[in-house]
């Protein structure tokens, strides 16, 4: 038996998408094997695509996608909990396809009444948002939380993770006004249009200095969100989409006693990264159940369409996740 899986494969201007038949294994000790019936797509799909030119020799073809929601379809041996037919979520990998493989101690139950669809929208931003703000920064109730790219998939989990939190003032920035009310529902005090030169001085003002910034721009946007925070603040950089360079005013840091923090799932181990899915589900998918946090879907495409997908998130419009449907 074979199913539908996409991968990424070196090209000669960098990495591209295959869809390939392959073959359906049964899972290992520990392990469950799911049909996949939605899963999410996340921008550093596309980040790193460059680097994954013909030329290079150490680019691999690798299966795409680290999130999904669907049905258990068989369980193996020393698994626990979990039978065929459960409905479950998880970070995972090779997830952009109609099955995948997974270690059980990853899943987690999809919350009572929300989607195959919803539920791919929570793994990866949610427990990326989590570890961020809760386990990094350790941001405390009345604090005030700075969150860059807020319609991102992340910057949407972290806007309402604060905010569920008790945060004092909840500042989400954008590149795009029209976007400030669908952010404001979701629990932002503020929205904040970088493309305003005095923007850092207008948060400064609001808040009177931010504690905690999650950053997911970098770039020039870094020094931008330094000017913002208060003394002992803790900056956390999550992603680099506006680049992983930026110039940094040490006397700042000094004077203010920041702490910067960066974070990245590439260089965790498997445990590592799981005890971050561990740590969130603990913490947070009760929340789910009550409706106190929720996914937010912008779109969905279906899986053959997974190039459309990319495309349409390369043009900035969505609010939230963007997911594919098997």
């Amino acid at each position: 038996m074979t199913f539908k899986q996409w991968w990424v494969v070196p090209g000669p201007e960098g990495g591209k998408n295959e869809l390939r038949s392959v073959d359906n294994c049964l899972p290992a000790a520990g392990e469950v094997r799911v049909k996949i019936k939605a899963s999410g797509i996340n921008r550093g799909e596309l980040i790193s695509r460059p680097l994954m030119v013909s030329t290079n020799p150490k680019a691999k073809s690798m299966p795409s996608g680290i999130e999904f929601a669907g049905l258990i379809d068989s369980v193996g041996a020393d698994v626990q909990g979990w039978a065929d037919g459960d409905r479950v979520m998880a970070r995972a990998s090779a997830c952009h396809a109609e099955f995948t493989l997974v270690e059980a101690a990853a899943l987690m139950e999809i919350p009572a009444g929300l989607s195959f669809e919803s539920a791919a929208a929570i793994p990866n931003v949610f427990v990326t948002a989590h570890d961020a703000i809760v386990t990094q920064a350790e941001m405390q109730a009345h604090e005030s939380i700075l969150i860059s790219a807020g319609s991102s998939g992340v910057g949407c989990a972290a806007i309402q993770i604060a905010q569920y939190l008790g945060a004092k003032h909840v500042i989400a920035t954008t590149r795009s006004s029209h976007k400030a009310a669908a952010l404001k529902q979701l629990g932002a005090t503020e929205v904040i249009c970088t493309s305003d030169a005095n923007w850092p001085e207008t948060v400064e003002k609001i808040t009177g200095g931010i504690n905690v910034v999650i950053d997911q721009v970098g770039g020039g946007l870094f020094a931008e969100c330094l000017k913002t925070m208060a003394i002992k603040g803790r900056y956390v950089s999550v992603g680099r989409n506006a680049g992983r360079d930026a110039k940094l005013n040490l006397d700042l840091l000094a004077r203010q006693q920041l702490s910067l923090i960066g974070v990245t799932f590439r260089t965790r181990t498997q445990s590592e990264a799981l005890a971050c899915s561990t740590r969130f589900a603990q913490d947070l998918l009760p929340a789910f159940d009550t409706g106190l946090l929720r996914p937010v879907v912008d779109r969905t495409f279906t899986l053959k369409d997974l190039s459309q997908a990319h495309g349409y998130m390369q043009s900035d419009q969505q609010i939230g996740k963007i997911v594919l449907v098997t």
